[in-house]
């Protein structure tokens, strides 16, 4: 079986002009990317024999070179974004001790014995990537993943999204997040273009695309929507766009208009994941299942178990169990509580249901619930009502500390027009929600700060609303005094 990166020197050698990785800026060539790899691997064995390697995504091109080279190289790649390291890189050195040498230096020349050693690659269970995750804790966790895990994945993902053999792929976010990383990894291990973008700026995101002229988007539903929002405000339509794979949160029907008037040639599919997972279940164009997250890959087993362990029957809603090849290996810093395994099956907290066709459909991720007044709410479900309301762009959920209730659920949204009256807002939501679900207190923020891999950065966001709670907090005691 292939390893991650096996491919290079194949398909340097069928056509080693033919442009494989670029940034805007700089260009590679299948024979340029592989240099450069072959360049790192003999860095990597003048070095001392560490597991693991340090690998900061700040320069993507630089990034990818060097994580393709760390894992033809059999060591494990530390993959990890500059802002993320500014924060936890101390105590990521300190757990995990990975090389972090000054990768600068260089070796024009290959010693016979390093070129040996380099012909000795990584097997199928071979440790090749390390990424963080902040889990239901907020406490950074890294998690380690195989090369077969990431191989038998891209075979799965050709597979189910109809990939073919000249494929330009165009990834929009940070490597340190999983989904980006693997759609750039994937696109290079099949030799396709694969365009990567310094920073996520919409507009700029387009004319890479027109450049490019992409033909798979690999992207999270907000960035996608931002995406359609510039592309439909400057009257941009993109005919070359071939697929649209979308991950890192439920993606909702409000956009489908407005994405297919943008990229009017491209089928969307879903995709239903995790880090520890990967894929678990998929949504094609052509599948009716509207409110689901689709039908498992193949190779792909399914549970909905109860709080008794034992599995339920369709339409009854439980924690959601996987069992496939692509499990990851395990936590290698941190821990998550939420995350079990047993038997070969692993869950990570989540929550939904199996329909009678054996197509899933998610409650919510274990690590958003909240629980107020006794009662279990997922975040995900009130932020779909609020994102049906006109005039809401962004919606994000939280239970803040309630002394009667235990938690007290609020809401924070981004406005797409004129401002709303709350009041308003919530009669929405009554119509639609228990009365117990429903957000006690709407904040409307100016700014939507996005996570490097294009989520919205909950913990900040959070923050801000436990601010504005706090403030308001003040603000009605000394009214009462």
């Amino acid at each position: 079986m292939s390893h991650v990166g096996e491919t290079l020197e194949r398909l340097a050698a069928r056509d080693p002009s033919r442009a494989a990785l670029s940034d805007g800026r700089l260009t590679l060539t299948r024979s340029d990317l592989l240099e450069l790899v072959r360049s790192s691997e003999t860095f990597l064995q003048r070095k001392a024999a560490a597991d693991r390697v340090l690998v900061p995504t700040g320069d993507v091109i630089e990034a990818l070179c060097r994580i393709l080279a760390v894992a033809r190289s059999s060591r494990a790649a530390v993959v990890v974004d500059p802002s993320h390291l500014e924060r936890h890189g101390d105590r990521l050195c300190a757990a995990l001790a990975p090389l972090s040498a000054a990768w600068d230096e260089t070796y024009p020349e290959m010693p016979r014995d390093i070129e040996a050693s380099l012909a000795r690659r990584p097997g199928p269970e071979t440790p090749f990537y390390i990424g963080l995750t902040s889990g239901s804790t907020g406490q950074p966790k890294a998690f380690q993943r195989s090369h077969r895990s990431w191989t038998e994945s891209f075979r799965l993902a050709d597979e189910a999204f109809g990939l073919g053999p000249n494929e330009h792929v165009l990834v929009p976010g940070g490597l340190g997040h999983s989904l980006h990383l693997f759609g750039a990894i994937h696109g290079l291990h099949r030799g396709w273009r694969v365009d990567v973008v310094r920073s996520f700026q919409p507009l700029s995101v387009l004319r890479r695309m027109q450049e490019a002229r992409s033909t798979v988007l690999v992207t999270t539903p907000t960035q996608l929507r931002l995406l359609a929002i510039a592309g439909d405000r400057e009257e941009l339509r993109f005919g070359a766009l071939r697929r649209i794979l979308i991950s890192g949160a439920k993606w909702h029907a409000r956009d489908r208009e407005l994405v297919a008037r943008v990229f009017p040639q491209a089928e969307c599919h879903e995709f239903y994941g995790t880090s520890e997972t990967s894929f678990i279940s998929h949504r094609g164009a052509a599948d009716s299942c509207s409110d689901g997250v689709g039908r498992p890959f193949p190779g792909v087993e399914l549970e909905v178990r109860g709080s008794d362990g034992n599995a339920l029957p369709a339409g009854e809603e439980g924690e959601i169990w996987v069992r496939s090849p692509l499990l990851f290996d395990r936590y290698v810093m941190g821990d998550e509580p939420m995350t079990r395994t047993k038997a070969g099956w692993l869950t990570v907290g989540d929550r939904g249901h199996l329909d009678a066709e054996g197509r899933i459909f998610l409650a919510g991720r274990g690590g958003r619930m909240i629980v107020t007044s006794g009662l279990n709410v997922f975040a995900e479900e009130i932020e779909t009502v609020l994102l049906e309301y006109p005039g809401i762009a962004q919606a994000a959920v939280f239970g803040v500390p309630d002394t009667l209730r235990g938690a007290r659920i609020v809401a924070a949204v981004q406005l797409a027009g004129p401002a709303l009256a709350p009041a308003d807002l919530r009669r929405h939501c009554l119509a639609r929600l228990e009365r117990a679900k429903v957000p006690r207190s709407f904040h409307v923020a100016e700014h939507w700060p996005l996570t490097p891999g294009g989520k919205p950065d909950l913990q900040t966001i959070g923050a801000w609303v436990l601010e504005q709670e706090e403030a308001d907090a003040g603000v009605s005691d000394r009214s009462k005094a």
